[in-house]
């Protein structure tokens, strides 16, 4: 019965003489010893045992007197059926309590009956009393059992949650020792009270005994010490110490620590330090090649408003003066080789132009404006370059959204879909719902539709479905809408079956209260 394992621990098999024996604390097993020598004293039995009933066996918890084989044997022969169902402050001695053994003994047994957690009840066995003929229990000698039963019932109650502390003891350690970050506490007055293997595996095996019980274990006067100090008095002022810091190994290799000190208070509310520090070379590393890819970045983004973009605005001068020179004199197939090149020269500007401006994304706007969504879409059709026959119909809807990534989103996803409607009754529709945290906005189009298998292919920098020939575009516009909705917590979904439409719904996030409006 695991319920029992609760109270008394887990019972194990004597190798000296194979029999079941119970590894309680010393303090228990002399306490349930005194109660049996009390029931010998004062009730007179010949013998008193305490048992318990685990996995259909009884196990001898207690006893006192002097016992026969007989008894012994009778003692074994127990079943958990037998158990008294009722309530332990009435206790009565029956006929049916008493149990005939040979000729010379006579057993009582009184149920011990404990509680679980939900207010029910754990057989835990009987205490057993053996007289040389039936005895006759007076009131005041079931008074007398009743306070015995109830003092085992608390001992072993009392010895349960010791079990259910050292079992969490053991599994701090456990976790404390095994962890690789450097963990240790100390008291008010900055001396080592806990340390565990990862933190003492930094000194040498001579001065490991030394750690605790004192400050630190280097020159009192070394500077990094003088720092550690002041490290701990600013936890114990402020209640918490958060530091980043760089160490290089005696082999000259960087590591980087994030610490963490806080106060905390024991039972007797004494106060202390609990110190984490965790080997975080390799995010950091990670952070330090993202902040030089991102200044690479900026270089690149240098480099493309400058270096590219002034040569490149040359040859398409210089292509423009050709044409306006020899137009009429070139043959129809240079002519049409020159309108290539021209193309491909305003084609280059504008790819140039798309990646300044998504180089750019991430310099996060926090100002908010409340908008009319259809005011907004208004504001921007003339810039979709949408044929006269072109309808958008948008849902009625007031926001508060960062204004410029908010209006370069709504104009890149209209953008797309008036570029790519093949219908003679070109159409949008822009839906809005709120949510919880979200405005949700849709925007659907009766177009040519984009195959499912595409719809992570689109949002890939560069990516275009069609020839560029064929569909005018840089393959940036849905990158630049993804990294937007990244940079302020929002996402975007697709939904198309390939043939009738698509429906792009974006999940703008919702101001938090107090953010700043425009």
């Amino acid at each position: 019965m695991l319920e029992i394992e609760h109270y008394i621990g887990r019972p194990s098999l004597a190798a000296e003489d194979g029999e079941w024996q119970l590894n309680l604390a010393p303090s228990l097993q002399v306490n349930l010893n005194n109660i049996c020598e009390l029931v010998l004293l004062t009730l007179e039995p010949r013998y008193c045992r305490l048992a318990c009933h685990y996995q259909n066996i009884n196990i001898s918890v207690a006893e006192s007197g002097i016992a026969t084989a007989q008894m012994l044997a009778d003692s074994q022969s127990f079943r958990q059926s037998l158990y008294y169902r009722g309530q332990l402050s009435t206790i009565e001695i029956t006929d049916a309590n008493w149990v005939c053994i040979g000729d010379d003994y006579h057993r009582v047994s009184i149920p011990i009956v404990l509680s679980d957690a939900r207010g029910g009840e754990v057989p835990f066995g009987y205490l057993e009393l053996y007289y040389s003929q039936k005895h006759e229990f007076l009131p005041k000698d079931i008074s007398t059992l009743n306070v015995l039963v109830r003092d085992i019932t608390s001992h072993l109650e009392q010895h349960k949650h010791t079990i259910k502390f050292d079992q969490a003891r053991e599994l701090d350690q456990l976790v404390s020792e095994y962890n690789k970050d450097w963990i240790y506490v100390k008291d008010a007055k900055f001396r080592f009270i806990y340390a565990n293997q990862a933190f003492m595996s930094l000194f040498p095996k001579d001065k490991q005994q030394n750690v605790i019980g004192n400050t630190n274990v280097k020159e009192p006067s070394g500077q990094e010490v003088q720092e550690l100090l002041a490290q701990d008095e600013a936890a114990f002022k402020d209640g918490q110490y958060v530091s980043t810091q760089d160490v290089y190994t005696s082999a000259g290799q960087r590591m980087v620590y994030e610490t963490v000190k806080r106060r905390f208070y024991d039972t007797s509310g004494k106060p202390h330090i609990l110190c984490i520090c965790r080997d975080i070379t390799e995010r950091e590393n990670l952070i330090r090649q993202l902040k030089h890819a991102n200044d690479d970045l900026d270089d690149f983004t240098h480099i493309a408003s400058h270096d590219l973009k002034a040569p490149l605005n040359a040859i398409r001068r210089l292509l423009g003066w050709i044409d306006e020179d020899c137009h009429n004199i070139l043959p129809t197939e240079s002519q049409e080789n020159l309108r290539l090149v021209v193309h491909r020269a305003n084609r280059m500007y504008q790819l140039l132009e798309d990646l300044l401006s998504f180089a750019k994304i991430g310099r996060k706007d926090t100002t908010t404006k409340r908008i009319v969504l259809k005011t907004l879409v208004g504001d921007l059709t003339p810039l979709l370059d949408a044929p006269k026959e072109f309808t958008i119909n948008v849902a009625p809807a007031e926001l508060t959204v960062a204004l410029v990534p908010f209006k370069t989103i709504m104009l890149n996803l209209l953008g797309n879909a008036v570029k790519h409607n093949d219908k003679t009754s070109p159409q949008i529709n822009v839906g809005f719902r709120e949510i919880q945290y979200f405005y949700v906005i849709s925007i659907e189009d009766n177009g040519p539709g984009i195959d499912p298998k595409n719809f992570e292919r689109i949002f890939q920098l560069f990516q275009t479905l069609k020839s560029r020939d064929e569909v005018e575009g840089s393959g940036i516009g849905l990158s630049v809408v993804l990294k937007h909705l990244n940079q302020y917590g929002g996402r975007i979904e697709v939904d198309s079956d390939g043939e009738n439409g698509t429906t792009f719904t974006v999940y703008w996030p919702k101001p938090k209260h107090g953010a700043q409006q425009g």
